[in-house]
């Protein structure tokens, strides 16, 4: 693989968009369902629950019979973009722009595992496996809302860490929603937790019958779900110094813009710690 500099604008940029993964050629690939349905959210984030700006994300929840799928549509434009280039023959392809949520889960409903991915900024992928949760959800028969034209109850649930509310569709029987959550009577369309650090809405839902596909990314790492915590952590906590020893880049090749305008070795600056707070936080043991 190349390696090529790494220029990275104002330090406050880094904060603000610079954890975007490279585009993966998406050519290896099984087919493990086909969807029937398609809900599209749109998905505001932060890093941690005191930045003042979202990023946002657009995913797509694929329901088979067997499996559901949630991806960035934003990362998957990119790839599909990427390898048809390729495939024509160009000499190099489009990269992701904006801030997708890098994390793609694909759930076995028969089995309750979830098999998730997650795209560092450069060419790497963790990987890691383990099991649905069984959600104790706690019902609000007194408050109702219209989404999408369904009416929608409420729900509660305390997960990972965190309490969500959400709201699901009755007239919908399909007992999904994004990332991890499931098992109401009904289609989740927007859920959100305490701290308003993820808020998911569903803006579409379609009848469908695409394939729903596992992709091998370039250099996959197997992991444990506690070994990607630390790895995204150590991410955040000094960004330069990551993105240098998973690149297999020297430092030294990594420009940086300081605040005074002028161009420096990153590793003449103090690397960048980002405040950071994942979206499961579990218990130390």
């Amino acid at each position: 693989m190349k390696h090529f500099a790494i220029l990275l604008m104002l330090i406050p940029a880094v904060c603000a968009g610079a954890m975007t993964p490279f585009s993966e050629l998406l050519e290896n690939g099984t087919v493990v369902d086909t969807t029937k349905y398609e809900a599209t959210y749109t998905l505001r984030f932060k890093a941690h629950p005191a930045d003042k700006d979202f990023k946002d994300d657009t995913r797509i929840l694929q329901i088979g019979r067997r499996h559901v799928k949630d991806f960035s549509y934003i990362i998957y434009h990119y790839d599909s973009l990427a390898t048809e280039q390729i495939r024509q023959g160009a000499d190099s392809h489009s990269n992701i722009s904006g801030n997708p949520w890098p994390l793609e889960i694909l759930r076995n409903e028969r089995n309750r595992t979830a098999e998730t991915k997650y795209r560092l900024p450069m060419q790497s992928t963790l990987h890691y496996k383990d099991s649905l949760p069984c959600l104790d959800w706690k019902f609000d028969a007194l408050q109702s809302e219209t989404i999408l034209g369904y009416e929608c109850r409420k729900a509660t649930v305390d997960f990972a860490g965190r309490t969500y509310s959400v709201w699901f569709a009755l007239e919908l029987p399909l007992p999904y929603g994004p990332y991890k959550f499931g098992g109401l009577p009904g289609l989740i369309l927007r859920i959100q937790d305490a701290k308003g650090q993820f808020i998911w809405e569903c803006v579409g839902l379609e009848k469908s019958s695409k394939p729903i596909i596992s992709y091998e990314y370039n250099n996959e790492k197997d992991c444990t779900s506690e070994q990607a915590d630390k790895t995204v952590a150590r991410l955040y906590s000094s960004y330069f110094a990551f993105i240098a020893a998973d690149g297999g880049i020297d430092r030294s090749r990594i420009m940086v813009r300081a605040s005074d305008g002028k161009w420096r070795k990153s590793s003449e600056v103090e690397d960048v710690a980002i405040p950071y707070k994942p979206i499961e936080i579990r218990v130390k043991k």
